[in-house]
């Protein structure tokens, strides 16, 4: 089994001020040829936890390690570590295979090893034929593949992604999605990928490490994120919610049972610590519910069922949404299949919506900020730095 802290942040903390905290004591390891995003709003933290990595940072306390060696005294270039920007970094005046070249000849590569490197480097990201054209003759798409191979060119022991592909429109995004996920597959690279994007985080991960307020909120396989957030925060930021509020009415054994304003009383799973009388929060995700009138569901063992109010039906192509409302100001969402079997109700009409009791979560309503520090290990196994011609955002 590989080493689970072939990276490991132990304790570390960034102030720029000395009074306010970026990242707070932070503890992190990465596990050798796993692809770990850091996942979070503006500001939370993630990106000056990247950049700590790469050497364009310094932790205020604290320290890193790679492949248990410390990197505090070590600059950007010596770091073994390839770095893939958002706004790609390439040089204007250089042709591709130059640019590629690049963090082979500061290393003082030999010419005949750095012309083997960049053809391996071009054919593997499929654009050797456009060797010698510069970077502006290129699509954007393009482009960031050049950069990417120029993270790779020099076999980094990790490659950092800072929003690779915020740039891209809609369709290159999906198509360099894949690109990066079959390399980290194919040549098994150890990848710390910073995004704001859910979606690109639970769909290209290994694991996921939602950042708030410059702490891990939590840190874990995509599908445990989305079925069992830790916390009102990571629920509501990862994938559609719905989150309607309400005092808890008992809890006990992973259970809890919860009180809503419109008087609906509802049960679901919850984590320790959750007590009567505390506000909290019901985490649904819109799939997990439907109209009950349609599916012949009572509320029973199984079965939470509340009172609503159609809204908006929205039609989405795959699905429509149905908005509506419990009681006099609480809203919910319901998507409901495009099929035959369906039949959608109208606009004013009032209906049952029914989910199961352990679809839903009941969460504590406490700010990201109280959150504990937490040592976040990698699990069981499953299963560049370039010299940059900008600077770092």
């Amino acid at each position: 089994m590989s080493d689970p802290s072939f990276i490991s942040f132990s304790r570390v903390s960034k102030s720029y001020d000395g009074v306010q905290y970026v990242v707070e004591d932070l503890n992190l390891d990465v596990r050798k040829g796993e692809f770990l995003s850091l996942l979070g709003p503006s500001g939370s933290g993630k990106t000056t936890t990247l950049m700590m990595l790469a050497g364009f940072e310094s932790p205020t306390q604290g320290e890193i390690r790679l492949d248990g060696r410390r990197l505090d005294d070590k600059p950007p270039h010596q770091r073994d570590i390839g770095m893939v920007f958002q706004n790609y970094a390439l040089f204007p005046h250089l042709t591709i295979a130059e640019n590629v070249a690049f963090p082979l000849s500061v290393r003082h590569v030999s010419r005949a090893e750095q012309k083997a490197r960049v053809k391996r480097a071009l054919e593997m990201i499929e654009l050797r034929h456009l060797a010698n054209r510069r970077p502006a003759q290129l699509s954007g798409g393009q482009q960031q593949r050049v950069a990417l191979a120029r993270a790779l060119v020099f076999e980094p022991s990790v490659v950092l992604m800072d929003e690779p592909l915020g740039a891209l429109d809609k369709r290159l995004r999906e198509t360099m999605k894949y690109e990066i996920m079959r390399l980290h597959r194919e040549l098994s690279l150890t990848i710390v990928y910073v995004t704001h994007d859910q979606a690109e985080a639970l769909t290209m991960s290994d694991r996921v490490a939602v950042f708030s307020d410059g702490r891990i909120q939590q840190a874990a396989i995509p599908s445990e994120l989305y079925e069992n957030a830790q916390n009102a925060f990571v629920a509501n930021f990862v994938g559609e919610n719905n989150g309607l509020t309400g005092r808890v009415v008992n809890a006990g054994e992973g259970w809890a049972t919860l009180a809503l304003s419109d008087g609906s009383v509802i049960r679901g799973r919850c984590e320790n610590g959750l007590r009567a009388g505390d506000e909290a929060m019901l985490a649904l995700r819109p799939e997990r519910a439907h109209i009950a009138s349609a599916e012949g569901t009572h509320a029973d063992e199984h079965n939470n069922l509340v009172r609503a109010r159609v809204e908006e039906l929205v039609y989405c192509g795959d699905h429509h949404r149905v908005h509506l409302t419990l009681g006099s100001h609480d809203s919910i969402v319901v998507k409901v299949p495009n099929t035959q079997r369906h039949a959608l109700p109208s606009p004013g009409s009032a209906i049952e919506i029914a989910w199961r009791h352990d679809d839903c979560k009941i969460l504590a309503m406490s700010a990201p900020r109280s959150a504990p520090a937490i040592h976040v290990s990698t699990p069981p196994s499953p299963s560049i730095l370039t010299t940059s011609p900008a600077g770092a955002n």
